[in-house]
């Protein structure tokens, strides 16, 4: 996610009557932060990490720590959008070493990629984390700098996998109830055929 520019957001607020609060467009440029993130479906709990630049080497970063985190299990899949660093040459090439190596060693879980379709982001249930997270740490804010910025982006994180963790729920609520091609003859959109 990101870059989020270190400025003056705008957002809802209260205010008297008589005032309109306003932000100024031309800000002086104070940084940026980007994130990449994962979200457990089954534990509904967020692994995140700063990084430098939107490329495919955070997202090698990001499958390495969740590797770490779940050494016991047996596979970790992927789910992600169609982005350009999500489908990377240099990343398929590292996940089928990676993979090897874990064979090899017998240690660890294997790393499956499992890419979402194109124009699909309604079943990527991180990004209505990041839709939440935003509103409750970006709009309406005035950071100084970048690490107050992921201070406030990590204690909401925090803050959030320990009320999961005390009231557990799946991740994507929606997405685990509904069967979408249940009937195929009643879909009103899409681009859903029968094969």
């Amino acid at each position: 996610m990101g870059p989020l520019r270190i400025k003056r957001y705008g957002g809802r607020v209260y205010v008297p009557k008589s005032t309109s609060p306003t932000v100024p467009q031309v800000q002086p440029q104070r940084g940026a932060v980007i994130l990449a993130a994962a979200l457990s479906a089954t534990t509904n709990q967020v692994t995140w990490i700063y990084e430098d630049s939107k490329d495919t080497s955070g997202m090698i970063d990001l499958a390495e720590l969740l590797f770490n985190q779940h050494h016991n299990a047996t596979r970790i899949f992927l789910t992600w959008d169609a982005a350009s660093w999500h489908r990377s040459e240099r990343l398929s090439d590292w996940l089928d070493s990676f993979n090897f190596e874990t064979r090899v060693r017998n240690y660890g879980p294997a790393v499956e990629l499992v890419p979402l379709p194109t124009s699909s982001q309604f079943l990527n249930v991180l990004e209505a984390v990041f839709s939440g997270m935003k509103r409750a740490v970006i709009h309406n804010s005035d950071y100084r700098n970048t690490d107050e910025m992921k201070g406030a982006i990590s204690r909401h994180f925090s803050e959030r996998n320990a009320y999961f963790k005390e009231n557990p729920k799946r991740a994507g609520k929606k997405i685990w109830e509904i069967d979408f091609f249940a009937d195929i003859d009643n879909l009103t959109s899409g681009n859903y055929r029968e094969w």
